[in-house]
């Protein structure tokens, strides 16, 4: 696998685009330019002049000392070397409290030297102590740096410390990311929800009084999503109406049509009225059917699906009698649902599969049980569909450009996919490599 289709596979699995990882890392990123920043500033402080002038008045103290002792020392007749090392020995309980140094008197006679052998020229500096004698004694010391204190303090910072605050700021900034995120993908449940079940509800009152955009975004959703079913309802409701007027006057035309036929029995317009209001009443019922599966609430019974195929397979073998269909089915394959908008999707589906097979070729049914769901499958051998096509014949009304479905009105599949989706189901449409159909219904046992 190359490099490129690795990092876009990680991407795709742990969703590295989606907006909480970019919420997070932002405030994780934030809070760690800041903690960086604050350390920066302490570091900055102990290096202040502040600091500055606390430090040079510890190496003038110190001097001070030195000199006044060693003048004592002179003073006495002692040995000035030996007498401020027994001095140092006997006072400075910690050597590391020593600063580093070097005094001079006033003929250039060095009578003081700790640890400066290896500090450079470029970082040391001078200062003047006096002593009892009121003589200039001159101090060379090195410049000043932090102390082995602060050193330590952000060694832990860099360690243990900042693991800690690390980790913490990694908890804070999910969790800030996650209350943020958490509301707009509940939304867009809400919104899914709506748009495969066609059920209205309001979102909670909890997403609704937030008082913040996701509040306001909470409340449009809830008001498009009640204007839309709305607008649905109403177009349902108009479909549902149009077609029980439509019915009365083609009742009419296919009775004066009759009495028409009476005279003139071989009339070759009467023929084409009778064709045309079979065509007519066809489009009505399928309209009404498709009207009564959006707005019908039946009681839901137990189906057996292997009886509903074999019947529907019977009827075939008499409308389609030049098509052999096999049938084969895992034994006890049933579901609670409503066996009316089965029967009218698997005749739909079947049906189809016959209408457009070339004669001779074999339609195959198929039901299975699998995990907690029973599979129906229908594969057909005719022409087949464009794959970029198999999406929009679950469209009402969209019928294919190719030789299938030139006769019908484009609502069968609809229909089917209304009254699989009334079982919380999935319809598949695959093109085989081999030519033809497949068809896959997927219905979960306990829904």
């Amino acid at each position: 696998m190359k490099r490129s289709e690795m990092w876009h596979s990680i991407k795709h699995t742990f969703g590295f685009k989606r907006l909480f990882w970019r919420i997070f890392l932002t405030f994780w990123l934030a809070s760690l330019v800041v903690m960086t920043a604050t350390g920066y500033v302490l570091v900055s402080k102990y290096t202040s002049d502040e600091y500055n002038q606390r430090y040079f008045n510890g190496v003038i103290s110190q001097a001070e000392r030195i000199v006044w002792r060693y003048e004592q020392d002179l003073a006495n007749g002692n040995v000035p070397k030996g007498k401020i090392k027994d001095w140092i020995n006997d006072n400075v309980r910690h050597r590391s409290d020593l600063i580093a140094m070097e005094i001079s008197d006033n003929t250039g006679r060095t009578i003081y030297h700790y640890r400066m052998s290896k500090v450079p020229k470029r970082d040391r500096t001078v200062k003047l102590v006096y002593g009892l004698s009121t003589l200039p004694y001159r101090v060379e010391t090195r410049l000043p740096e932090a102390p082995r204190i602060y050193k330590q303090v952000l060694y832990r910072f860099q360690s243990l410390q900042f693991v800690f605050i690390f980790i913490a700021s990694a908890i804070v900034s999910a969790l800030l990311s996650w209350g943020i995120v958490r509301p707009i993908n509940y939304l867009g449940a809400f919104s899914r929800r709506y748009a495969n079940q066609q059920e209205v509800a309001t979102p909670p009152k909890a997403i609704m009084a937030r008082g913040d955009e996701l509040g306001d975004l909470a409340a449009d959703i809830s008001f498009m999503v009640n204007k839309t079913h709305q607008a649905a309802t109403n177009q349902q409701q108009l479909l549902h109406d149009v077609s029980h007027e439509l019915r009365a006057p083609l009742a009419r035309l296919q009775a004066s049509a009759a009495i028409i036929e009476q005279h003139t029995p071989d009339s070759r317009h009467v023929k084409q009225i009778h064709n045309d209001c079979v065509r007519m009443d066809a489009l009505i019922q399928q309209i009404l059917d498709y009207s009564k599966l959006e707005k019908g609430s039946p009681t839901p019974e137990i189906c057996d699906i292997n009886a509903l195929c074999e019947r529907i397979a019977d009827d075939m073998a008499v409308l389609y009698p030049g098509i052999p269909l096999s049938l084969e089915c895992a034994p006890h394959i049933a579901i609670t649902g409503f066996e009316e908008a089965l029967h009218q999707a698997l005749e739909n589906i079947i049906g189809n599969a016959c209408k457009y097979s070339s004669k001779g070729k074999l339609v195959e049914v198929s039901t299975t049980k699998q995990h907690s769901a029973i599979v129906i499958t229908v594969r057909d051998h005719g022409p087949g569909v464009d794959s970029d096509e198999i999406e929009k014949l679950l469209q009402p009304f969209y019928r294919a450009g190719n030789q299938m479905h030139t006769s019908g009105f484009g609502l069968g599949l609809s229909i089917a996919k209304k009254a699989i989706e009334k079982h919380s189901g999935n319809l598949l449409m695959t093109s085989p490599a081999d030519g033809g159909l497949s068809v896959q219904i997927v219905l979960p046992i306990n829904q």
